[in-house]
């Protein structure tokens, strides 16, 4: 032991000699130092920076290695691929796209694109945003969940502050997805934030015809708001708050809005059509109507006010007079599916589907209903809901043109969906008479008769990878009995659909029947967080852990939990530690305790504010409990070495601050009050 002391003073010595500090022993770079280095390269993504940051991350994948800590090594690594990602074929991309995937067995992790996908995910939360923007970018390269990709590429380009790739991926992610409200509030907001306020309002306006989502509403009613507050509205602003007020059903507000956007401009007409809908929608149906008319009055053939004054004509019981207007647009737009759905719902139950045709052009004596007339017309009745009226459509083109293959598959399609399974297995029969060497219909005839499990399965497939996800749940729906992963899959089709409350209700059912499965409770864990419930979320995360504790995706996002809450409690604590209120510190500190009894930053703190009260025992106590949780709290050795030395212990002292100089110290003055110390202390007892 003594030739140990003995050498550590040698280096300590030498260093000083030479000007330079010889650590006694390697520890990982601290993670300001990352964090240091990381922002350098986000501010100047310039070569030397970048190069710098890979030579950290080397060192740091190196240091995990060592420790085998793999799970710290393969995100280091993927923080250097992402910036070697650009030559695939160099031999340092090779060598740690190599060593990444060494660390898969070692992790017990199922190298899979959804578990990827994952991992990415909670990178991102980790706020690990080179090593989780190599993930999504080698996921969106290869063709996988490239909407939610792009998304998140987008997020890291904002953080970044490169508004403009943010705008590219975003566009990326809603060409994928234009149904995806989330990524055309987020276009919205960006073009806002770069003063282009006619290209935001677009994309805002698609936002509120595309969400009922209270939260996002009201972001864009707070963007609009401050505009008002700071005088910088115009009649922009106006409209969108109006929209976003009216979708979240605050009528008042919107009413007012408008009838200050119509005041400020009287011959704006889609200004007072919004004023006319908004009236419809709080069932002010005369006043819509008057509103309406006076569009009407100076513009006949705006068919998008016809349509909307049809509307409130029949919500007044006057039928004919609603019809005469959808006429009239039919007559301007002979194909206006709006017209032809607003007939259709209007009249159906009262008349039959071909009658309800007869109805669309009554000055056009020359038009005949054709076999494509009808199932294109099927096809928009089935989108909307109105089955009925579409089976009896497709059925009236067969009879008028039994020789269109295309009408027996959609009309099967349909049977299929509705579950009417008689009526598809005689419609197979039927076109397989008809066209025996068909491709398709041979399909349908051989499904018909086997009706297998496996063929709903693929048929269900089939509908997600089209994003067809309300089709699919009701083929899922079809399968008895019902396996976990059908469960699984109808819980991802209701995700999909944000209906998360009807996805969580769907994986406790697989979980009956598979309760070993870890990635099922995970699965739900993910739910739980987008309902903003963490602690759900927590307590399901360590069951998929307990189930199996190589869930990677579990472990990682449980750990990004814990410590967020961990931070909030932390916060709290330093922020009455800075006003000098120990005692209300200790008892916040307590409470993060009690919740995470493991935690070494908890212990570390209550260290540090028995300290401040001179309370010597204590903080000797938890100095000592937080490295035992962690040794790479080094300056737990530097306070301790000064408590042993006020308590006469000056050999002990010495060994603790050997052991902090051990360590890569970056305070200064700690390290030459240390140094001084060691060679102080050295001389008396070597």
């Amino acid at each position: 032991m003594k030739y140990k002391y003995l050498s550590a003073v040698f280096l300590l010595f030498m260093s000083l000699i030479l000007g330079t500090f010889v650590p006694v022993s390697a520890k990982c770079e601290d993670s300001k130092k990352v964090i240091a280095a990381t922002k350098k390269v986000v501010k100047n993504p310039g070569t030397q920076n970048i190069n710098s940051y890979i030579a950290l991350m080397k060192k740091r994948a190196l240091v995990h290695g060592i420790k085998q800590d793999y799970e710290a090594q393969a995100d280091d690594i993927r923080s250097i691929l992402y910036f070697l990602r650009k030559n695939k074929k160099s031999e340092d991309y090779i060598k740690y796209y190599q060593k990444l995937n060494a660390t898969y067995p070692k992790l017990g992790f199922k190298n899979n694109k959804n578990n990827r996908l994952e991992i990415a995910k909670n990178l991102y939360l980790e706020e690990k945003f080179f090593a989780s923007a190599y993930e999504f970018l080698e996921l969106a390269n290869e063709d996988y969940c490239k909407e939610i990709c792009y998304e998140y590429l987008g997020d890291i380009s904002l953080i970044f502050n490169n508004p403009e790739a943010a705008l590219v991926y975003y566009k990326k992610s809603y060409e994928v997805e234009p149904a995806n409200y989330c990524v055309t509030y987020k276009i919205g907001k960006v073009y806002k934030d770069l003063n282009k306020n006619d290209t935001a309002k677009e994309y805002f306006e698609m936002t509120i015809n595309l969400t009922e989502d209270p939260e996002i509403l009201n972001c864009i009613v707070n963007i609009y708001e401050k505009e008002l507050r700071q005088k910088k509205a115009d009649e922009t602003s106006y409209e969108i708050l109006g929209l976003a007020y009216q979708k979240l059903k605050e009528y008042t507000k919107t009413y007012e809005i408008f009838k200050k956007a119509v005041q400020s401009r009287p011959d704006d007409i889609f200004l007072k059509y919004y004023l006319g809908n908004l009236l419809f929608e709080m069932g002010e149906y005369t006043e819509a109507i008057k509103i309406y008319n006076s569009i009407i009055l100076n513009n006949p053939y705006e068919t998008q006010i016809r349509i909307a004054r049809a509307k409130s004509l029949n919500a007044l019981k006057r039928t004919n007079d609603a019809i005469k207007d959808y006429q009239v647009v039919l007559a301007l737009y002979p194909d206006s599916k709006q017209a032809q759905l607003g007939m259709f719902k209007m009249l159906t139950g009262k008349k039959s589907s071909t009658d309800i045709v007869k109805l669309f052009y009554p000055l056009n004596k020359s038009f005949t209903s054709t076999p494509a007339f009808y199932n294109n017309l099927a096809k928009s009745l089935y989108s909307s809901g109105l089955v009925a009226d579409s089976i009896n459509l497709y059925k009236a083109s067969i009879k008028i043109g039994p020789k269109n293959v295309q009408t027996y598959i959609s009309l099967y399609k349909i049977y299929e969906l509705e579950g009417q399974t008689a009526n598809a297995y005689e419609l197979a029969l039927d076109a397989h008479k008809i066209f025996p060497n068909n491709s398709e219909i041979k399909k349908m005839y051989q499904y018909s008769n086997k009706n297998a499990a496996s063929q709903k399965n693929l048929l269900a497939l089939s509908y997600m990878s089209n994003k067809e996800y309300t089709k699919a749940i009701k083929i899922y729906n079809q399968i008895s009995p019902k396996t976990a992963s059908i469960y699984e899959s109808v819980s991802n089709c209701y995700k999909a659909q944000k209906n998360y409350k009807a996805a969580i209700s769907a994986l406790q059912e697989a979980i009956k029947l598979d309760a070993a499965n870890s990635d099922l409770y995970y699965g739900i864990a993910l739910l739980y967080l987008d309902l903003n419930s963490k602690k759900t979320a927590e307590t399901y995360l360590n069951k998929a852990i307990g189930l199996d504790r190589k869930n990677l995706k579990a472990r990682k996002l449980l750990s990004y939990l814990t410590q967020s809450e961990i931070d909030n409690k932390l916060d709290s604590a330093y922020n009455l530690y800075k006003k000098h209120d120990y005692k209300n510190t200790l008892v916040e500190l307590s409470k993060a305790e009690k919740i995470y009894p493991n935690n070494p930053e908890v212990y570390y703190y209550k260290a540090l504010t028995y300290k401040a009260l001179g309370d010597t025992a204590n903080a000797q106590k938890h100095f000592t409990k937080t490295l035992t949780l962690d040794r790479s709290y080094y300056t737990c050795h530097y306070y301790l070495a000064e408590i042993l030395e006020k308590q006469g212990k000056e050999k002990q002292a010495l060994e603790e601050y050997e052991r902090f100089l051990g360590a890569d110290v970056q305070d200064e003055k700690m390290m030459k009050h240390a140094q001084d110390k060691v060679i102080k202390l050295g001389r008396k007892y070597y």
